[in-house]
């Protein structure tokens, strides 16, 4: 206001240097033309004063919209890196599965030209017995995948040697392999089928108790409650102090009660 007042009184000063009159009538005239000029500064400092105010929200703002278009254009980058990166994976897991084939076919010639050669002795749970080179380093590799947790390929590899081998001593091992590889992926239905084989042909293999298990557990998740049910009962029957026959136990207790059968 002090500034707006002496604005006013040196433009008064000015209209008095370049307008002099002695009359009070033009003096009174003056002092009307000083009040308005006063009123104008007022007037002029209360909206230089809003003005004052409203930048900095104006700057606020401005900063807000300019973070928000700079996050979306890091979250455009993002998703474009995520559409490479998941390129990038698929070609090497097709790269990947091509080598795999590769390797095996590789592996079936070798097998071919190693068949004439003297076989091996080996122990398969606990038992001595002779097999030959090929079938040995060929199911010793399709085991490996198994081993390694690579189920898909494990099974492919592991049904190939069941179908070369049929009377293989490793066979009971490799049809205990090929259901619980199933199992893990979650194809219960023939999973189920090829442990209920390995029970019918080598019911007395080492492996039968975690077979049995796992069968009982692909039978739940196919619904059948009933044949989980007895399958945990045959394990605990002949093999009550089997490593797994305390989570036997645990799972025929938790196991609900299978539906009535309608008459």
């Amino acid at each position: 206001m002090r500034a707006a007042l002496f604005v006013s009184a040196i433009l008064v000063g000015n209209a008095l240097l370049l307008n002099p009159a002695p009359g009070h009538a033009q003096l009174f005239g003056e002092s009307q033309e000083s009040r308005s000029l006063r009123a104008q500064a007022a007037q002029i400092s209360e909206i230089q004063s809003r003005l004052d105010t409203m930048v900095p929200r104006l700057e606020r703002i401005e900063a807000t919209v300019r973070g928000q278009l700079e996050l979306q254009l890091r979250v455009d980058q993002l998703l474009q890196e995520i559409a490479r990166l998941r390129g990038t994976i698929e070609e090497q897991a097709n790269e990947l599965s091509n080598t795999q084939r590769k390797l095996l076919e590789i592996q079936s010639g070798l097998d071919g030209r190693l068949q004439r050669l003297e076989p091996v002795a080996v122990e398969i749970n606990g038992r001595p017995v002779k097999v030959d080179p090929a079938e040995k380093r060929r199911f010793e590799a399709a085991s490996g995948l198994f081993a390694s947790k690579d189920y898909r390929a494990a099974q492919v590899a592991l049904a190939g040697f069941v179908t070369d081998y049929p009377d293989s001593p490793y066979l009971a091992q490799a049809i205990f392999e090929i259901g619980v590889g199933q199992y893990l992926q979650k194809e219960y239905k023939s999973s189920a089928e090829n442990l209920q084989a390995l029970l019918t042909r080598f019911p007395e293999s080492p492996k039968m108790p975690e077979a049995l298990l796992t069968l009982a557990s692909a039978q739940t998740e196919l619904g059948d409650r009933r044949g989980a049910r007895r399958t945990l009962e045959l394990l605990l029957s002949r093999f009550p102090d089997s490593a797994v026959s305390g989570a036997a136990r645990e799972r025929l207790q938790s196991l609900p009660p299978a539906p009535a059968t309608g008459r």
